[in-house]
């Protein structure tokens, strides 16, 4: 009782089709870890700075473009 070369050929397709799509949305998810990784990052430097001012020092927030 064995699979027939056709069958056995369209489910190593299949096979090979999954596992084409779960690598490409591994490199989307490493890419996005990687971009939030930097926002991190950028996040912490700015906390940082505007921690080392004094309480009477004027700090302005960006509102985006005019």
């Amino acid at each position: 009782m064995s699979i027939p070369n056709e069958a056995l050929q369209k489910l190593v397709q299949e096979i090979e089709t999954q596992a084409v799509n779960a690598q490409r949305e591994i490199n989307v998810v490493k890419a996005t870890i990687v971009s939030k990784q930097r926002d991190i990052r950028m996040l912490e430097l700015t906390s940082t700075e505007v921690k080392q001012l004094s309480t009477n020092t004027n700090v302005y927030e960006g509102v985006g473009k005019m």
